[in-house]
């Protein structure tokens, strides 16, 4: 048996993952590079916007090209294979996720109330149009990062090598991990986002495409940071409302937001649960 390749000469699962992140590791490295040459570490604005701005730009180049070059010179598969494209259904694939993120939202707002004591003051004229425009388009940006790093080329994959479980378990554990050096993480901030990422990779696997993912994602991350004005896993940014909420932080969250709480348990796995459920095929 040859542990490079399979029965029909494809380059094995474990080594095409392998390729990907090395190839996403040394573009990603490259840039940091590239980039500390011309801003010095030291100096570099510590604003939300900038930090946003660093991640969308800095994650999406070796995201794209590592997908790009695995999925055209390694599968010799269109990107629509890999559920990247634009198939009839996406609009409507889109729209639910964002729908289904609004009824978690309409959870969130209710777990809060009866859980804590909740404030929301309206903040949205503390922060210019263009700032708040801008601040929309990273978030969009970020969320179709992690989508293709996540439930992309990397998960996909795997699935075929390990298994769909093993495969989900294994991305949404590195998910969760990536967000660790956040602000006020903590063990269950980081328990939650590997549900979330559970959530999210039943939501590719129901459907094949990212589209219903990235609804998901992006109706949750624009909704609980940039329009409630919670705590965006950790990190405080631009909002059209701020949400206060005061009471356990166990239940909700702390510093970190409502992802750190255990109300963020229970509306992440119920999420995975109707996700599951509701696009059975």
């Amino acid at each position: 048996m040859n542990i490079f390749v399979d029965a029909n000469h494809q380059l094995r699962s474990g080594w095409k993952f392998a390729t990907f992140l090395a190839i996403f590791l040394f573009i990603l490295f490259a840039l940091a590079q590239l980039i500390s040459s011309f801003i010095d570490p030291q100096n570099m604005p510590s604003d939300e916007l900038t930090l946003l701005a660093l991640n969308a730009g800095v994650i999406l180049i070796p995201t794209a090209i590592a997908f790009f070059i695995m999925a055209r010179f390694v599968d010799h598969k269109p990107l629509r294979a890999f559920g990247v494209g634009f198939p009839e259904r996406w609009k409507r694939e889109f729209v639910l996720g964002v729908a289904i993120a609004g009824v978690m939202l309409a959870l969130l707002l209710a777990g809060c109330g009866l859980f804590g004591n909740l404030k929301m003051t309206w903040t949205g004229e503390l922060s210019s149009a263009g700032r708040m425009t801008l601040t929309l388009v990273l978030l969009m940006i970020a969320a179709a990062n992690e989508e293709l790093l996540f439930r992309g080329y990397p998960l996909q994959v795997l699935m075929h090598g390990i298994g769909v479980w093993p495969a989900t378990v294994l991305m949404s554990v590195i998910f969760g991990a990536m967000h660790l050096a956040n602000p006020s993480a903590s063990a269950l901030s980081t328990a939650n986002t590997i549900i979330a990422g559970v959530m999210l990779s039943i939501a590719y696997i129901q459907t094949r495409w990212l589209w219903l993912p990235y609804g998901i994602h992006i109706g949750w991350n624009a909704g609980h940071g940039w329009v409630l004005g919670f705590p965006l896993s950790g990190l405080d940014i631009s909002s059209l409302w701020t949400t206060n909420v005061t009471g356990n932080d166990l239940m909700l969250g702390g510093s970190y937001g409502p992802e750190a709480g255990l109300l963020g348990t229970l509306l992440f796995t119920g999420a995975a649960v109707m996700v599951k459920r509701g696009f059975s095929k």
